[in-house]
Parts: structure tokens; C-alpha cells; sequence
């Protein structure tokens, strides 16, 4: 029986979780109308490190598998493709995201004062996130040029 490379991946899942967090905040700022750069940084933080966060766990699953970090009786349920991306964590990263959203948006307590985040907003940005390895993995051909002149950047 042939074993299968795993590999785990840093960079990438890391950029574009931070190009999505980014844009979530972006999303946030023209939501909540705010007008300084202050209260941008403010709620941009956690928005950054959940998007790095599920980008990465999304893209990972295969080789956190392969650690035995996950009980054998999940590996059937986690239902891996070729690639080794899992729809089931794509689906639940997703509405982890939708739910730290709402519950943010929740605890500052403004969704009474009329502010109310698009639907939308919500959902291109947690489904973005969620379902990472299904896309990320094409930026590779655009992005090793920029490993040819970078050389120690590990793609």
C-alpha cells in the first residue's frame, strides 16, 4: 500500500487569512459607518487572527490528521477528498465564522444602536475563510515567480 505525502502549509494559509481578515474589518468599518482609524485597529484584531486561524485549520486538516491529534473514529466522518481538503471542516470553520460575527458584533453591543452588518458581508467573508483549500492552492502558480525573486519565501 502507498503512503501518501503530507505536507503542512504556512505561508500562504497565513497571507490569505490576512487579506481575508483585512477585508473582513474592511466590511466592519463601512458597516458600523466608523469614522477614525482608532476604532478601525480596535475591532480589526480579532477579525485578523480568526481569519489566519480557519485559513489555516481549513487547509491543515490532512496533515493534523496525520499527527493523531483527532480520534480515529472522526477520521471516516471528516470525509477527505484526493487533495486532502475535508467538507465537513470547510462547513463547520464556516459557521464558526458566522457565529463569531454575530456574537462580536453582539458583545460590543452594537446591534441595538443601528448598526446591523450586512448579510451578505457575513457570508462572503466566513465562507472565504471556510473554504480556503479549495482555492488557495491555485495562487501557487501566480506566486512562484515572486519565490524566484524571493528565494527564501517557502511557498
Amino acid at each position: 500500500m502507498a503512503t501518501q505525502e503530507v505536507t503542512f502549509h504556512i505561508v500562504l494559509p497565513v497571507l490569505v487569512g490576512f487579506v481575508l481578515g483585512i477585508i473582513e474589518a474592511f466590511f466592519v468599518y463601512e458597516d458600523e459607518n466608523m469614522t477614525n482609524g482608532k476604532e478601525f485597529l480596535g475591532d480589526m484584531w480579532h477579525g485578523l487572527i480568526f481569519a489566519i486561524v480557519g485559513v489555516f485549520l481549513a487547509t491543515n486538516v490532512s496533515w493534523i490528521i496525520s499527527q493523531g491529534w483527532i480520534p480515529e473514529f472522526f477520521h471516516g466522518l471528516l470525509v477527505l477528498d484526493e487533495n486532502g481538503n475535508s467538507l465537513v471542516v470547510s462547513i463547520a470553520i464556516t459557521l464558526i465564522m458566522m457565529i463569531k460575527m454575530v456574537a462580536s458584533h453582539a458583545i460590543k453591543g452594537v446591534s441595538g444602536s443601528g448598526f446591523r452588518e450586512k448579510f451578505w458581508h457575513k457570508v462572503v467573508v466566513s465562507a472565504a475563510i471556510g473554504f480556503a483549500p479549495y482555492y488557495i492552492f491555485f495562487l501557487y502558480a501566480p506566486l512562484s515567480g515572486l519565490q524566484e525573486v524571493i528565494p527564501w519565501l517557502p511557498l
